[in-house]
């Protein structure tokens, strides 16, 4: 199993659970935002893969996340637990999604081509709505978050 080269383009942020949180709400839980976990998907171009083999490759050789799911609401929610404070929170879990081509050589000497979504890097953290955040105080997608959820 070997990867063809770079993903290409850029890698995108996705968020994949978002819920505001209301501490003078008192113990009403608002509906999240977002609720959409990212499962790693592998296609290939012919059926004789061994799926299960080739998902057992890409995450022993290629260091990408191939099964599985990314950070969820319920994870989030623990993250939040500890928000008392009067003022209104963003909690967020975003994963930052790329494509990467594969090739695999099957056991009858074919080759396979095919093609991994997954993510290369995840998030997860709280923003403060009323807050201003100086530069470097937040990362790109916390300040997205706060720019996207908090109004």
């Amino acid at each position: 199993m070997v990867a063809d080269g770079p993903a290409p383009g850029p890698a995108e942020w996705t968020f994949t659970a978002v819920r505001k949180v209301v501490p003078e709400l008192g113990d009403e839980v608002l509906p999240p935002e977002i609720d959409q976990p990212f499962v790693p998907v592998v296609e290939w171009n012919i059926s004789r893969v061994d799926r299960a083999a080739a998902v057992a490759a890409i995450e022993g050789s290629l260091d990408y996340v191939a099964s599985g799911t990314s950070d969820t609401l319920v994870d989030l929610d623990r993250f939040l637990a500890g928000v008392k404070e009067p003022r209104t929170y963003v909690g967020y879990a975003a994963v930052q999604r790329l494509s990467v081509p594969l090739t695999a050589e099957c056991p009858d000497g074919s080759t396979a081509k095919g093609k991994l979504s997954t993510w290369s890097d995840a998030e997860t953290g709280v923003v403060v709505c009323a807050t201003r955040y100086a530069k470097g105080e937040a990362s790109a997608v916390a300040l997205r978050a706060q720019a996207d959820f908090c109004s």
